[in-house]
């Protein structure tokens, strides 16, 4: 298996961090399924089945690296699923970064061997097939894995529903394209997002085993997660792989590359490795192909706001054009999709919102033109620097919101629109507000991730109202239900949105403003205007 070196705390806490992955509860019974490969063993406690590190596709090791996935090979006798298994190839923060703490992040250790899946199901067996939920986990393409504490699906499981999450290939692994495999099976790029449809494929063919109805499977994902589900949307290699859809934080149209542009990547790789071909860096050991990024981003790579992005490519296969195209051209599946964003998706240091007034105002004018710029900064003076960075935030936040709008008026579907607004407590609370991805602990109900933040009865109640909303949204194709707040479908209009968090209800947002946004919008980012305009390097 191979690791990233790592020093002698970070060892330590590697050491630390597998152990506490081992999620065998006490008096933990045994559960046997067999899926295609032979006999697994998961583990029942509380009402829920789990069935960890199940292996989706073949190692991706040898001459698989950079390969179309295969199936997983057979296994005699019965394989042991209690535990978790690697995550993909990255470099790992184990105690977090930025707003993220350690529940957030991936967890040691990483390995090329990683094309594994978790499955959780209610325990007690149903007259009918179960709906599923498949969980495409985030991290910018290049960092994440199905073993983050917060995906833990034990608690949509007790629900009614059964919960996959899946690894993929990432960064140089997942989404380097080389000239020479042109011809291969799978065309020689995009290796991650084939991870994903093996792994939706594998659900198909297998979830009944564990209760599922693969005719009602929901694919969702977050932050990358859910640029994948935008992309399967979309792409002709996914049909008849899912009914329904949930895109957390996942609108931001950064260009892609296309296939000239993403070879770039490969070429430039042989050139550091210095060596003259794939064969040669497939013998390489992983440790030190993901050493060769760590001078600059590859040549090729797309780039957003200013940031490397190592994801997917327009291939011509999975992807055939620009996603915002394709969307606009109707090719996107009318099938009912849950989409929002968090009230404040870029704070990813203490100074993101800080800023001069003169470039508040280049902004304003790069969204809207000059001459409507000042109706949109109309409502905060810019004449101190705490008013320029109150108004950098209602200027940021209105643009994604924008962003959210722009999206579900051009989806054919049934659109479940919402905004969350609720900041998580703990380190940086008032710093970070409603970060990226803070609302996942909440969706999962897995406040009990974490062992530091001080969450209230407010929290566990937010918690308990938006995991009922994704489970009926699993089940139902709408997240109301029961004892919940209305959520309406979304209605075209800039009200139709769901607050989530301290308050549900339809967001009352800033209507002229975001009107003049959503009339000249030059591209979609939940981010803000600065993320929007991602060019190649």
């Amino acid at each position: 298996m191979a690791t990233v070196p790592l020093g002698p705390l970070q060892r330590l806490a590697l050491l630390i961090g597998a152990i506490l992955l081992i999620p065998a509860a006490a008096g933990a019974e045994d559960r046997v399924v067999r899926v295609e490969s032979g006999e697994l063993v998961g583990s029942v406690s509380e009402g829920v089945a789990r069935f960890l590190a199940v292996p989706y596709a073949a190692p991706p090791v040898g001459e698989r690296r950079w390969a179309a996935p295969e199936s997983p090979p057979h296994w005699p006798g019965r394989r042991e699923a209690k535990g978790y298994g690697a995550g993909c190839m990255q470099r790992i923060t184990p105690d977090g970064f930025g707003p993220w703490t350690r529940e957030y992040v991936a967890p040691p250790p990483v390995s090329e061997d990683c094309l594994t899946l978790n499955v959780w199901a209610p325990a007690m067996r149903h007259d009918q097939p179960r709906p599923v939920m498949v969980w495409i986990h985030g991290g910018a393409f290049v960092s994440g894995s199905n073993a983050v504490p917060i995906y833990d699906g034990s608690e949509l499981a007790k629900q009614g529903i059964i919960v996959v999450s899946i690894n993929y290939r990432l960064g140089v692994f997942g989404f380097a394209a080389f000239q020479e495999l042109k011809s291969d099976p799978g065309g020689g790029a995009n290796f991650g997002l084939q991870d994903i449809l093996a792994a939706l494929r594998w659900t198909q063919r297998n979830i009944g085993a564990f209760g599922g109805d693969p005719e009602k499977v929901t694919i969702a994902g977050q932050s990358a997660g859910a640029m994948v589900v935008h992309t399967l949307l979309v792409s002709p290699r996914s049909d008849g792989l899912f009914a329904r859809a949930i895109a957390q934080s996942g609108i931001i149209e950064a260009r892609l590359p296309d296939r000239a542009e993403a070879e770039r990547r490969g070429v430039d790789l042989l050139a550091r490795a210095k060596l003259s071909g794939v064969a040669a860096l497939r013998r390489l050991p992983a440790d030190q192909v993901l050493a060769l990024l760590d001078g600059a981003p590859l040549a090729g790579t797309a780039g957003a706001g200013g940031l490397p992005l190592l994801g997917p490519i327009i291939d011509g296969e999975i992807l055939t054009g620009a996603l915002e195209a394709l969307e606009a051209a109707g090719r996107a599946r009318p099938v009912p999709v849950l989409a929002g964003l968090n009230a404040d998706e870029g704070v990813l240091r203490p100074d993101y919102f800080k800023t001069s007034a003169a470039s508040l105002r280049a902004r304003a004018a790069r969204a809207v033109g000059h001459e409507q710029s000042e109706r949109l900064l109309r409502l905060t003076p810019l004449d101190d620097d705490a008013s320029v960075a109150a108004a950098n935030r209602r200027f940021t936040r209105l643009y994604g919101l924008a962003s959210l709008l722009d999206w579900a008026r051009a989806h054919r579907g049934p659109v479940f629109a919402y905004y969350y607004t609720h900041p998580e407590p703990g380190p940086g609370s008032d710093t970070f507000g409603a970060f990226h991805s803070s609302e996942i602990p909440y969706v999962f109900n897995m406040l009990t991730a974490s062992s530091t933040r001080p969450f209230t009865d407010q929290d566990r109640a937010i918690a308990k109202i938006m995991s009922h909303f994704w489970a009926n949204f699993v089940k139902f194709g709408e997240p109301s239900g029961p004892d919940l707040p209305p959520w309406p479908v979304f209605d075209g209009t800039s009200r139709g949105v769901m607050e989530l968090g301290a308050n549900f209800g339809l967001y009352q947002s800033d209507q002229e403003e975001l009107l003049l946004l959503l009339k000249h919008l030059p591209a979609r980012s939940i981010f803000g205007i600065d993320i929007a305009a991602g060019a190649p390097n």
